[in-house]
């Protein structure tokens, strides 16, 4: 018996000595437990401070909005605090925060969490005497949270007016101003800040330095578009691009470009007078014209339809003229939304350029059916016997009017006035509807 008792002995002495030469791994370091302190938002030293959410807005203005730093003594009462400062700024649809114990136990990991305003846009300024420099540095002294988009919100477009008026004043600049939502560059959306009165609208637009073209061609082209409007040069210039750069681009001169806007009021009518100042630039001559893959048009028809002469002066009207051509080919074969774009590639060492065309021939449509108006139960009959487009066939374009033509040289009406088609596009099944009119 005292022999198990001291076998038993040995055993458990051997046990315990395996035991302590096997060393666990040592845990990775974790958190503080939570204590009460921490639990309730207690006064706690702040040792680590981060934001989420922000985008428009630097990790810097969001902190110092908040009012919060590393190391100073905070509990709910400071957070609090800081999160309604940062709503109190307007540019914030939401603001919270999130504490937890420093892994040192000692004090708070703060994240503060913003989500900002949706409408937020860039702001510009527009007939006032200073700098867009000038007006944006004094904005940024005003407002820590100035950045290139500020919110749409009728608080902070006061504010801001209110701003840019206590700057203006010290220039001794005393008139009302406006700052509201504008679309003058569509579909951009602007805020902008301008006097309240209305805008001096265009009487005459002049032309300098126009080159080969004769200024009063350019001024013929712009006055239907231009006078008469209310006068910005970011409108003006929209203009200039759609009604007076076709003009030179028509003749070559693809690099046109107008450096200076000036203008003065005008001496004999109510408004201003607007010069430009035009850079025609060199003429460049085409070069190499290419196309997309198509399934109904070669290459070969392709160049036969545009008809663009290569090493001669670039014509972008011939090249839109060619664009509507393939365009309405495309629609003889039932591509009743073809389009196409064209990407220039420039050589400025010798002055030419290459057009490729992105042929977007879009779905194929086919005929359905066809409605006739205005012919009694005799003659109806004998005009559906005629039409030769057959359902489900793919839909030429032309071939409406066309059929109308042949029916009218065929004289089968002796008292036909007039007649006319109506083609009804259904996009949900690609097909195409024809109504023919009649009047007897």
């Amino acid at each position: 018996m005292k022999s198990i008792v001291l076998t038993i002995l040995f055993l458990s002495m051997v046990g315990a000595g395996l035991a302590q030469t096997h060393k666990p791994r040592k845990p990775a370091p974790a958190a503080a437990p939570a204590s009460a302190e921490h639990a309730e938002g207690a006064p706690l030293p702040l040792e680590h401070l981060g934001v989420e959410g922000n985008q428009n807005f630097t990790v810097e203005q969001v902190l110092a909005v908040a009012g919060l730093r590393v190391g100073q003594t905070v509990g709910k009462t400071e957070f609090e605090a800081a999160r309604q400062r940062l709503l109190d700024t307007g540019v914030f649809d939401r603001a919270g925060y999130r504490f937890a114990p420093a892994q040192d136990g000692k004090g708070y990991d703060v994240t503060l969490e913003v989500v900002e305003m949706a409408q937020m846009y860039p702001l510009r300024f527009e007939d006032l005497p200073a700098t867009d420099a000038q007006l944006r540095d004094w904005l940024k002294q005003k407002d820590p949270l100035f950045a290139a988009k500020i919110p749409a919100t009728k608080v902070e477009l006061d504010r801001y007016v209110k701003w840019v008026a206590e700057f203006l004043a010290q220039q001794n600049y005393h008139e009302t101003l406006l700052g509201k939502v504008v679309s003058e560059n569509p579909p951009d959306l602007d805020i902008l800040i301008r006097p309240a009165r209305q805008r001096a609208s265009i009487a005459r637009v002049k032309f300098t330095g126009t080159g080969d073209l004769p200024s009063g061609m350019l001024q013929t082209a712009i006055y239907g578009v231009a006078v008469g409007i209310g006068y910005t040069e970011p409108q003006l210039r929209m203009l200039l691009d759609s009604s007076i750069r076709p003009l030179y681009e028509a003749r070559g001169m693809i690099r046109v470009s107008f450096p200076k806007v000036e203008t003065t009021p005008a001496k004999d009518v109510e408004g201003i007078e607007v010069t430009v100042q035009v850079e025609p630039g060199p003429v460049y001559k085409l070069g190499r014209v290419s196309f997309t893959d198509l399934d109904d048009l070669t290459p070969k028809e392709l160049t036969k339809l545009t008809n663009l002469k290569v090493d001669k002066t670039v014509n972008f009207d011939e090249v839109k003229t060619g664009q509507e051509k393939i365009a309405q080919a495309l629609r003889r074969s039932g591509y009743m939304l073809a389009k196409s774009e064209v990407n220039r590639t420039v050589n400025e060492t010798a002055k030419s350029v290459d057009l490729q065309f992105e042929i977007i021939p879009g779905p194929r449509f086919f005929f359905h059916q066809l409605t006739i108006v205005g012919l009694d139960i005799e003659s109806e009959p004998v005009v559906r016997k005629l039409w030769g487009l057959v359902p489900g066939k793919p839909f030429n374009v032309d071939y409406p009017n066309h059929f109308l033509e042949r029916v009218k040289d065929m004289g089968i009406f002796e008292n036909l006035t007039a007649s006319r088609s109506e083609s009804k596009v259904n996009p949900k099944d690609n097909t195409v509807d024809v109504t023919l009119y009649f009047n007897k």
